[in-house]
């Protein structure tokens, strides 16, 4: 069992070389209610993960409530589940009951159960984007990962995690302590326990020739690679995802700038094209959010769903975009 502990140094006054620095133990404090971690999480997601973007507090599934559901850097659905003390191996089991509620629903379903609640916890138009896509990206059966996050690790959690590793079931644990500074703020302490690295079952490589496959199959080859190639020319990542490609900032591959999925319409093949004007400033300080939105015509991070020549004239904008903002390249990147 894990235990932490804390202390501090006091900074020494500049020019006294006199006093000898030395540690000073720090007195745990109590961590709070459940509910107050559940705040500061639902506030700031990256308290827990990074590239995690929530979209579901206090979800009602079956005869319990989730309490908090996200999608992760990897676009997996991730359930996170809260205790207010010592993390057991009952609060995993309740975990993964929720993470089977989850893998049942349609993405319909889902997205119902998540719509109403999105505006509480950010801009709710970019969250209901990010979750459209999401769901109209899974491609076969959901992926679900957990997380358990609470205030000190048992043993056997730790072992039961492990094990579910080897049967491809991914289990994050995070684990907070609070400590008190004399005369000062709480000091609020993490401990991370990763997903065991025993790999899971093979999967299904995801690469950008299938989605390519995908649009020449509905008609829009041509345009798909001109995405394609004008995002690379522009010096960013392009990610292949289940039924679409991710153009990604080369810092974090993680993330979104934009994506294109290729769809089936009733008069011919078309791109269903998503744009985060927030993300592209997040990672291109120099960029104007009002500036993109004006420049590529969509309204936020709406997506649009184009075929034709009205297809063409979105490539259009975005090719003037990129090749004004940013640096051009062979196309190699």
């Amino acid at each position: 069992m894990t235990k932490l502990a804390a202390w501090s140094i006091d900074r020494q006054p500049a020019g006294d070389a006199s006093q000898q620095l030395e540690p000073r133990s720090l007195r745990r404090s109590h961590l709070g209610l459940e509910k107050q971690l559940e705040d500061w999480i639902a506030k700031d997601a990256t308290l827990i993960a990074e590239g995690l973007t929530l979209v579901g507090r206090q979800v009602s599934i079956d005869d319990g409530r989730l309490d908090l559901l996200g999608i992760d850097s990897q676009d997996r659905c991730v359930v996170i589940e809260i205790k207010p003390g010592m993390l057991y191996s009952n609060a995993l089991a309740q975990a993964l009951y929720y993470a089977s509620s989850i893998v049942r629903l349609s993405a319909d379903e889902l997205y119902a159960k998540l719509e109403y609640g999105l505006d509480a916890l950010g801009d709710a138009k970019t969250l209901s984007a990010r979750l459209k896509q999401q769901l109209d990206g899974e491609a076969e059966e959901r992926e679900i990962a957990v997380m358990l996050v609470g205030a000190g690790i048992h043993p056997g959690l730790e072992r039961v995690s492990e094990f579910l590793g080897r049967f491809g079931v991914p289990v994050g644990v995070v684990s907070f302590e609070v400590f008190e500074l004399d005369g000062g703020p709480q000091l609020l302490v993490r401990e991370v326990v990763d997903e065991p690295a025993e790999p899971p079952p093979p999967r299904r490589k995801l690469t950008v020739e299938a989605i390519r496959r995908r649009a020449v199959d509905a008609g829009v080859g041509e345009q798909f690679d001109r995405f394609v190639a004008m995002a690379k020319k522009a010096g960013l990542a392009v990610q292949p995802q289940p039924v679409s490609v991710r153009i990604a900032p080369p810092a974090n591959r993680t993330r979104f700038l934009m994506y294109a999925r290729p769809d089936f319409g009733d008069n011919g093949g078309r791109l269903h094209i998503g744009v985060g004007p927030k993300e592209f400033v997040e990672f291109f300080p120099d960029l104007d959010e009002r500036e993109i939105i004006d420049a590529l015509a969509l309204a936020g991070s709406d997506w649009e769903s184009v075929g034709g020549k009205e297809l063409d004239a979105t490539l259009d904008r975005i090719e003037r975009f990129l090749t004004e903002k940013f640096p051009q390249t062979d196309g190699g990147g």
